[in-house]
């Protein structure tokens, strides 16, 4: 298990955020770090997607430090690696609250890696800020530990309500489905095929991969013997932009739309090539292009900024960002709370509203918030945008419920 610690003390006494606040002991105590765990696949299959969000968080982190921490304190990042499996996972989580004493943890990005640590994490009360995942059974009141999270990134029922109003226009009718094996993949099949039904298409064949799957001929080759105008994945970047590949190859020549908002099509051009792309469409909940799409324009264009000064991938600005609006409500939320508690913490995020480049991140009842959705498009080769659906909307329809 790989841990990092990330501190900024140099930063930090830079903009005087080291005054005493009396002597001895409580000076001291004034001055320790505040940890926050962060856990993320940092190898394995998805480990690009993961050291994406690590960045986005790394650039969060230093801006809160620069402008002299939370409550005169420095914010510290314990990292750690879950290998993109959710056994390790629940071990990274463990370690986090029984060894390092964390009082809030953001992660894991895939679904069945939250899923396995929501237990364990409700058991200790310590709360969680789910930054990527999407299944709908993390925020379920049922699911074991539910009662713990409070997530920044939409339910793949919201993605659904975003992109559903599209599906005619677009003539999508017969659809083959392919998603990744996981409870994220299976969640979007369910949440996705509802909303083609109510839009009067339909889901003619569902094949699902395995998580490091990189051959997927047989699975279009179904699609393509059952007729369907339209496919849609659920899948990481990479895999996505294979299955484009494979795509042009078999002259599957149909409307391709990919859910999860990590792929876009910036990352797919590059990844797949343009032909393979073109035309391609995805969902996604933040435009690097359009700070004023943000909630917060401010902050959108520093965190842009910010990632090019690093010279960082530029096709993992829109997966880093998730990372930089987790720290940056965790921040808010400690600052609210007053004290680094769990306690205080979690019911700090409660009843916290921060505009980030998610759009508006508040939560529900059942620790959900609506972000903005995004449908996105390779034209020419090029970034498009295709329609929005924006964080407010999503609030206004869930009031009106």
């Amino acid at each position: 298990m790989r841990k990092t610690k990330i501190t900024a003390w140099a930063v930090l006494a830079a903009f005087g955020g080291f005054l005493a606040v009396g002597p001895g002991l409580a000076s001291a105590q004034s001055k320790e770090p505040i940890k926050v765990g962060m856990i993320q696949p940092l190898s394995g299959p998805i480990a690009a997607a993961g050291s994406y969000i690590t960045n986005g968080a790394k650039i969060a982190l230093d801006r809160v430090n620069a402008k002299g921490g939370v409550l005169g304190r420095p914010l510290e990042l314990i990292i750690e690696d879950n290998k993109s499996d959710p056994a390790e996972t629940r071990n990274a989580a463990e370690k986090l609250i029984v060894r390092d004493k964390v009082p809030v943890i953001i992660g894991a990005w895939g679904s069945s890696m939250t899923l396995a640590m929501m237990p364990l994490a409700a058991q200790h009360g310590v709360p969680l800020v789910v930054e990527t995942s999407s299944s709908g059974k993390i925020t379920d009141p049922k699911t074991p530990g539910q009662k713990v999270v409070s997530r920044i990134s939409p339910t793949s029922e919201l993605e659904a309500v975003g992109a559903g109003a599209l599906i005619p226009k677009l003539g999508m009718k017969k659809i083959g489905y392919l998603a990744v094996n996981t409870d994220w993949g299976r969640g979007a099949v369910v949440a996705f095929g509802e909303a083609f039904k109510k839009n009067g298409a339909s889901i003619e064949a569902v094949e699902y991969v395995g998580q490091a799957d990189t051959d997927f001929y047989a699975q279009l080759t179904k699609f393509k013997a059952a007729g369907v105008d339209s496919v849609v994945i659920t899948d990481d970047a990479p895999k996505a932009a294979k299955m484009l590949q494979q795509m042009k190859e078999l002259g599957l020549n149909v409307k391709v739309l990919v859910t999860g908002g990590s792929a876009w099509p910036d990352s797919i051009v590059q990844l797949a090539g343009a032909p393979a792309a073109e035309g391609a469409m995805f969902i996604n909940f933040y435009n690097p292009y359009d700070f004023a799409m943000a909630g917060d324009p401010e902050a959108s264009k520093a965190y842009v900024d910010e990632w090019k000064k690093r010279g960082l991938p530029w096709i993992g600005i829109v997966e880093g960002m998730r990372g930089f609006d987790a720290v940056n409500v965790v921040a808010k939320a400690i600052e609210s709370a007053k004290e680094p508690t769990a306690a205080k913490i979690h019911a700090a995020l409660k009843t916290l509203e921060a505009r980030g480049l998610y759009g508006l991140n508040k939560f529900d009842q059942n620790g959900q918030s609506y972000c903005n959705i995004i449908v996105t498009q390779v034209k020419d080769g090029k970034y498009s945008v295709v329609a929005i659906t924006p964080s407010a909307k999503l609030w206004e329809m869930s009031a009106a419920k």
